[in-house]
């Protein structure tokens, strides 16, 4: 079966400054999500992938600050959204790595209606006690990871320096302890194998990729002179399928710039490969539905 990534791309989708309109990113997801799940309606999508008993967790990416992270109108969107589909404030979890990050990424933190946090002010302490295993991968979890039924990524469609490229499967870096210790081999088979733990692989239920300003090279920090404004989100349910799809975009990217490919820089994302053959999803481009709106 073909795995679908539905690519929301407009002029309405670029950010001006930091900004990104909350109004205009719910129109696409809702039409985003409607191609995704077959639904009649947005309200029937949102209501098919997420039960008002669950506690949803919302993973951001927020370490470029401002200019290169979740944006914060398309993260409230995704709240108003899963709002209405019944889901209480109290229990929807937005959060990142460190309050730090959050607040660089212009979140305020701790907002009344839902649980904006960093892993680091959980209350009991950010992480697990315990060491989990996930192939190549021991390491500590975010205790949000254990407190939420279903989880959301959101993450930003970026070139990263080792990995090659950081996008949804990359993201849940910032959901362990020691991140740094998975960081040889450009990342391979590291990110693949923390992807297959049962707190990612079970509760992994969207993602939505940030593509409104994309990162090509030099990431995943934000510079500048290789940030392309491409008013995009990509929207999926296979990880492999969207991250390969990710990926894509940034070759195009560095072709513009003329830039050489992540291949030819030594920096070819392999983990996504690897994910594939871990029966994480899809990496063959004939097995992946592409949906432009």
């Amino acid at each position: 079966m073909k795995s679908t990534v539905v690519i929301a791309r407009s002029e309405k989708l670029k950010r001006r400054g930091f900004k990104l309109s909350k109004e205009n990113t719910r129109r696409y997801i809702d039409k985003a999500l409607v191609k995704l799940t077959g639904k009649g309606s947005a309200a029937a999508a949102w209501e098919a992938l997420f039960s008002p008993r669950e506690k949803v967790g919302i993973k951001l990416s927020c370490l470029p600050g401002r200019h290169l992270s979740s944006a914060e109108g398309l993260v409230m969107a995704i709240v108003d959204a899963l709002l209405e589909a019944g889901i209480e404030g109290r229990n929807i979890y937005v959060w990142e790595r460190t309050n730090r990050e959050l607040d660089k990424a212009g979140f305020i933190v701790g907002r009344s209606k839902i649980n904006i946090l960093g892993t680091d002010s959980f209350p009991g302490g950010g992480y697990s006690k315990n060491i989990e295993f996930a192939g190549s991968v021991g390491t500590c979890f975010s205790k949000i990871m254990g407190k939420v039924d279903a989880m959301i990524n959101v993450p930003v469609l970026k070139d990263h320096d080792i990995a090659g490229v950081s996008i949804g499967m990359k993201n849940f870096f910032g959901a362990i302890y020691n991140p740094n210790k998975f960081h040889s081999n450009n990342c391979d088979p590291y990110v693949a194998d923390l992807c297959t733990h049962p707190l990612i692989k079970n509760k992994l239920r969207l993602i939505v990729c940030d593509a409104s300003r994309i990162q090509v090279n030099n990431g995943p920090a934000f510079y500048p002179k290789y940030a392309l404004e491409y008013g995009a989100l990509l929207v999926g349910r296979d990880p492999v399928a969207l991250d390969y799809t990710g990926w894509q975009i940034i070759e195009e990217g560095r072709k513009q710039l003329k830039l050489k490919s992540l291949k030819e820089s030594g920096r070819e994302p392999r983990y996504i490969f690897t994910a594939a053959k871990l029966k994480l999803g899809q990496a063959d481009p004939q097995k992946i539905k592409i949906v432009n709106i």
